[in-house]
């Protein structure tokens, strides 16, 4: 999910049968509405996970006046750039402000980046922007890489306690990532939402649900409700979806989704 993506071209149409029945019975109650939980049931809530690559002050501000829980991940140039970049830096403190978690952007080439450049650009977010949460995009999946990334999250945490961090491999990992760090996230799928199928998000994410989130790429309005029924009926802890490239802004139906990021 480097900067420069843009959605890709719609994969497989194929989709779960009991979709549509699971989207209509989570989605009755949370749309736009208030809540409407019953009396000793545990709510769940979902966040959203706003991709904000744009260089746009409308967006960003739309992003603030936002209510909705959001998690802003900010990409000043695939990473955190080299200077500080004032606007860039009003932006994030505007967002913050507003109570949304702001993350800081760095890849790690699926294993294959030295580790000693991608702490350095973790240091980078931190000495500019005051940004701890790391988005750790084009992570591997694999049991081969799991000690790349444990060494590289127990080298980021010692430099400064308190980091939180989401890894991106874009699919269901191996289930030992989800152990790497206390409070760790991973964003389980990231794909055109028509290549969405239950294989695409296994029954063994469920025991790690409250750490997974979703994100349907080159999605319609009727699919990006879709995405957050799967999210919510599966517990996780958010989703996105958008019919935009990441630095063209928010998706066009944006004021949808986020009325979709609420307790139910």
């Amino acid at each position: 999910m480097a900067k420069h993506d843009e959605p890709s071209t719609c994969l497989s149409s194929d989709r779960r049968a009991w979709l549509l029945q699971a989207g209509a019975l989570a989605l009755a109650g949370c749309g736009g509405g208030g809540s409407t939980a019953t009396p000793g049931v545990a709510q769940v809530c979902l966040s959203t996970l706003v991709p904000a690559y744009f260089y746009k002050a409308a967006p960003w501000a739309e992003l603030a006046a936002t209510r909705q829980s959001a998690v802003v991940i900010a990409n000043v140039s695939n990473g955190p750039g080299s200077k500080p970049d004032a606007q860039y830096l009003g932006w994030i403190n505007q967002v913050r402000a507003a109570g949304h978690r702001v993350k800081g952007y760095v890849y790690t080439g699926y294993g294959q980046r030295p580790m000693a450049e991608v702490l350095a650009d973790m240091q980078t977010w931190t000495q500019l922007y005051g940004v701890d949460d790391f988005f750790i995009d084009e992570a591997s999946a694999t049991s081969g890489d799991v000690p790349y990334y444990r060494s590289l999250l127990v080298s980021a945490s010692a430099a400064r306690a308190g980091r939180r961090f989401m890894l991106n491999p874009g699919m269901a990992p191996d289930l030992a990532y989800f152990g790497l760090a206390p409070g760790i996230d991973i964003l389980v799928f990231e794909n055109p939402w028509s290549s969405y199928t239950s294989a695409r998000l296994p029954a063994t994410l469920d025991a790690f649900a409250s750490q997974c989130w979703i994100m349907a790429l080159s999605a319609s309005e009727a699919d990006m409700r879709q995405a957050a029924a799967v999210a919510r009926s599966r517990g996780f802890a958010g989703f996105f979806a958008t019919d935009l490239a990441f630095t063209s802004g928010l998706p066009s139906y944006w004021a949808q989704e986020k009325s979709l990021a609420v307790c139910g």
